[in-house]
């Protein structure tokens, strides 16, 4: 089966348990939010005050939704070093979280072709196709078809803005099953869950496109037979495009349980772990490390973190952040927060105040 269920040590949650969010326009509104993170910006005054101890974290964040899971570990040679754990194992959505998998693998093979004088390079020019243009959120899609840029510009478009189009585009330059295999190397605890990898445009059509029966017919296929039926969707934004123009903006979560890419806390450590690795072991990776800290939605004090990655997902119903940071003396820490509920929107202008406060903590790591 295909449809998710949000995961604690493999055994399933009741169903009772189981965006940027801005006035903009409707194609933002509804599919740029379903792929990016929060808004920047400060926070309101959190009520009640914002915690100032993991514990304090802890009990906050389960009160904003019905799924939650927290991670606040130190990275030591690539492992992942427990200093918070609230449910980390616990398997969610994570948006556009999955755009770490595909930034490692053009990664290693930028890397692997380098040692061989291939032609994979951040430099290389990468032409924009019709076939591979997806959703808003990001400016590739409105752009000419023919269109060129440096690869490396469509990896800084993928994770600073969440450009959909750039994203495709990426996903099938280093190949969907290059990229599903990239997890498993990566030590994703159950890449079958991701497989086959859905781009963010088979992502949109599934979600509102497809028919119960539709999505029926996908769940229960062979891996085989599901790869088929997505080579044999070809529709994008303008048939996205024409379906809200008919029934309106989407308020309420659909089909996050299905339709999303989904991993634990301590999959997306050592995704990073392993983007951070590169950069710091493979010749000519520098792009890689300065692609990360294009976007930090929580502002990292930069006199006390003199390094800061990022990169987040949400849609509706989800939200997700991943960060990878190193501290005025040197080590190196993660942290990632996880909140979803199918039934209904998050509390944002809660759950922000409470993600301004975990650097603070983080800080205070003996």
């Amino acid at each position: 089966m295909i449809v998710r269920r949000f995961i604690r040590c493999s055994k399933k949650i009741p169903r009772k348990f189981a965006s940027e969010s801005v006035a903009i326009s409707l194609a933002a509104s509804v599919l740029a939010t379903s792929l990016a993170f929060i808004p920047l910006g400060q926070p309101a005054l959190a009520d009640p005050p914002p915690p100032t101890t993991w514990e304090e974290f802890n009990s906050q964040a389960l009160a904003i939704a019905p799924i939650v899971s927290v991670l606040a570990a130190e990275v030591t040679d690539g492992a992942c070093e427990v200093v918070n754990d609230l449910d980390a194992d616990m398997t969610t959505p994570i948006g556009s979280g999955f755009k770490l998998y595909i930034l490692d693998e053009l990664a290693s093979q930028i890397g692997a072709r380098a040692r061989r004088g291939g032609r994979l390079k951040w430099e290389a020019p990468l032409e924009i196709q019709a076939k591979y243009k997806s959703i808003p959120a990001g400016p590739l899609l409105f752009v000419p078809d023919g269109s060129i840029y440096s690869t490396r510009y469509f990896a800084e478009q993928m994770i600073q803005r969440s450009d959909n189009t750039a994203t495709d585009h990426l996903l099938f330059l280093a190949g969907r099953k290059n990229v599903e295999r990239r997890m498993a190397l990566d030590g994703h605890h159950d890449p079958s869950l991701n497989v086959p990898l859905f781009s963010t445009r088979e992502f949109a059509v599934i979600k509102f496109l497809w028919s119960d029966e539709q999505l029926e017919e996908y769940e229960n296929a062979s891996v085989a037979k599901r790869r088929q039926l997505l080579a044999e969707e070809k529709r994008g934004w303008p048939a996205l495009e024409e379906y809200f123009d008919e029934h309106g903006d989407q308020t309420e979560p659909v089909r996050i349980e299905s339709a999303e890419w989904f991993a634990n806390r301590f999959d997306m450590c050592k995704v990073m772990a392993s983007i951070y690795e590169k950069g710091q072991n493979i010749k000519k990776q520098l792009p890689l490390l300065e692609v990360l800290t294009l976007d930090d939605p929580i502002q990292f004090d930069r006199e006390k973190w003199i390094y800061v990655g990022f990169k987040g997902g949400s849609e509706i119903g989800v939200q997700a952040g991943n960060w990878l940071v190193k501290r005025d003396d040197g080590r190196l820490f993660f942290f990632s927060a996880a909140f979803a509920d199918p039934d209904a929107p998050l509390d944002l202008g809660t759950l922000i105040p409470l993600l301004f406060a975990a650097p603070d903590i983080l800080y205070d790591t003996p």
